[in-house]
């Protein structure tokens, strides 16, 4: 697990086409970039590094102590001054018992396990963002050549109507209806450009990027993701980081319980020196033990807290794992949703629309058909068209989220990291 979460800092020495400058970034790239530099991630990592630091120490025993004690000294006739003083020279050694230390180091295991898991998740998280992110780029791109598009029909339009106007063919009122528009295609435009910045600037965030100016992003946004199964995606749940952190989570609250009951076993501690005797410049050694005696301090809030912790625990377990499963069932519908709408709109509405408008355009120059049909149709085409890139959006919003919840994107970690181990061996 450390090797799939270290991964990704060291994975832009695989291949050349992660630089920033290149002219064009494929999604690949994104990936790796996204975890890279943001800085969520690497404060995951260091968490992680930081659990690492615990469980050393967990395991550590205690010092022993150095004693050092002089009896006997500055008081009167034969023990005045150091003449009678006895000098005691030792160490003490606390021997830790009833399984503290074994105890304290399942809890910083499960502890370094929970923050592997979290790190993982993180990434994931970071992954369906950088996805989406790239995704509402792409459109964004694609809303701006339909905004050409529909500015360039205006203008056509306008030009069609003001040469039947010119004509005498057509009223006056037509050339006005025209003109509006041509403005709310350019419009329309404005806001196709701002919404691209918009994009660029979101991707540049998840990419911990000040400045991507000259990358651009390329993808077939008829080419649709598949549907995954419904039953996979729910059981894909139980192997994801969220259901192993909260597997975790209760273990390692279980550890904690059975720490706060070895902790209220009393450790001795055993002292060995030399005694030194000023009086007759002779000298003997001195053993000591000592051991508290559990009476008024026996742990007992300690494993409260504990046994408070379990139960805490098993509860969020269960919270997360219902609110996990009722995700999967929205994010998966919204997936079938989208997908159905999208699909719809590419084979049927779409092709309906332009055959339409190439109709009513065609008939509007030969006077077959009144401007109105040729605006509804022009208004249809570009609807119908805007509406498909909203559905993508949406199909993609599901996507990221269903494979966020079931973890698809480990995999490719694990991939990064298998290349990364060929490169360096």
């Amino acid at each position: 697990m450390n090797k799939l979460l270290y991964a990704v800092v060291v994975a832009m020495c695989m291949s050349p086409s992660t630089q920033v400058n290149a002219q064009t970034m494929d999604k690949q790239t994104a990936f790796i970039k996204a975890l890279e530099n943001n800085p969520t991630f690497r404060a995951a990592l260091a968490e992680v590094q930081a659990a690492e630091g615990r469980k050393i120490q967990s395991s550590v025993l205690p010092n022993p102590e150095a004693v050092f004690e002089i009896e006997n000294f500055a008081g009167e006739d034969d023990l005045e001054g150091f003449d009678g003083a006895e000098l005691t020279f030792g160490i003490e050694q606390t021997i830790e018992i009833g399984g503290k230390r074994k105890e304290r180091k399942s809890a910083a295991d499960y502890d370094l396990k929970v923050s592997r898991e979290q790190a993982l998740a993180q990434a994931l998280s970071i992954l369906a963002e950088t996805e989406y992110g790239y995704m509402r780029w792409a459109v964004a791109q694609e809303r701006l050549k339909l905004a050409d598009k529909r500015l360039a029909l205006a203008d056509k339009t306008h030009d069609i109507v003001k040469n039947r106007i010119g004509a005498a063919k057509a009223p006056e009122i037509q050339h006005t209806k025209a003109d509006i528009e041509q403005a709310a295609a350019e419009v329309e435009k404005r806001q196709a450009q701002k919404e691209l910045l918009n994009a660029k600037n979101n991707f540049a965030r998840i990419l911990g990027s000040e400045d991507i100016d000259g990358i651009s992003v390329e993808v077939s946004l008829d080419s649709l993701p598949s549907l995954m199964d419904k039953q996979s995606l729910i059981d894909a749940l139980d192997k994801a980081p969220q259901a192993r952190i909260q597997k975790f989570t209760q273990m390692q609250a279980q550890s904690s319980l059975s720490l706060a009951y070895s902790n209220a076993v009393p450790d001795p501690t055993f002292g060995l020196g030399v005694r030194r005797f000023n009086e007759n410049d002779s000298t003997a050694l001195v053993a000591s033990i000592s051991i508290p005696i559990p009476v008024l301090n026996r742990n007992q809030g300690e494993i409260m807290q504990a046994q408070a912790e379990i139960a805490k625990a098993e509860a969020l377990g269960q919270a997360s794992k219902l609110a996990q499963r009722q995700s999967a069932i929205a994010a998966w519908e919204g997936f079938s949703s989208a997908l159905e709408e999208t699909e719809r709109y590419q084979d049927e509405v779409i092709p309906g629309a332009r055959k339409a408008y190439k109709q009513a355009d065609e008939g509007y120059s030969r006077g077959a058909f009144s401007f109105l049909d040729l605006l509804d149709s022009q208004r249809t085409l570009y609807e119908v068209q805007e509406a498909h890139l909203e559905s993508i959006l949406n199909l993609y919003e599901a996507k990221v989220q269903a494979e966020f919840l079931m973890g698809t994107h480990e995999t490719l970690i694990q991939s990064l990291n298998s290349d990364n181990q060929g490169t360096t061996k």
